[in-house]
């Protein structure tokens, strides 16, 4: 997805280029080619806060309740209490077949959050997406509008 960002901007930053590189008639006027640069500066500002927010929903999912690093957690104490019992002598075989039974039931759980984490970013970079697709579409509608500005001041 960053990749769709990057090629965004390096073709911005070529169109802003082309408008402001050498051309065989003067520019009408200096403020075209200044609209034409916070037009960029703008949408270019607004990719940014729509990754930053794409970066930190993100985050927030794989931080949620139910997370791995809890899953993990809960899975050492149980063990670790059947450990003890280990230790000490007390319910050995019991406790192996307790302690196999746990790691199972994490293995399950730590899958079951892969699967629930993918949806919810799935969902969430098809968001990201679309709302990348609707600034491609502003800035497109400002150049075309200010590139007629620009042939009709010619």
């Amino acid at each position: 997805m960053k990749t769709l960002v990057l090629s965004t901007l390096i073709s911005l930053a070529a169109l802003g280029n082309s408008f402001a590189g050498p051309r065989n008639e003067p520019l009408s006027d200096k403020n075209d080619l200044k609209a034409l640069k916070e037009t960029m500066a703008f949408h270019e500002h607004n990719m940014e806060i729509l990754y930053k927010q794409y970066d930190m929903a993100q985050a927030r999912i794989q931080s949620s309740i139910g997370n791995h690093a809890e899953l993990e957690r809960d899975h050492q104490f149980f063990v670790k209490v059947y450990q003890q019992d280990i230790d000490k002598g007390i319910r050995i075989e019991q406790s192996k077949k307790a302690i196999e039974e746990i790691d199972a039931r994490y293995v399950k759980l730590h899958a079951e959050r892969n699967i629930y984490e993918e949806k919810k970013i799935a969902r969430l970079q098809k968001q990201l997406k679309v709302a990348l697709k609707k600034e491609a579409r502003e800035f497109d509608k400002a150049k075309k509008a200010l590139s007629v500005t620009i042939r009709n001041a010619s």
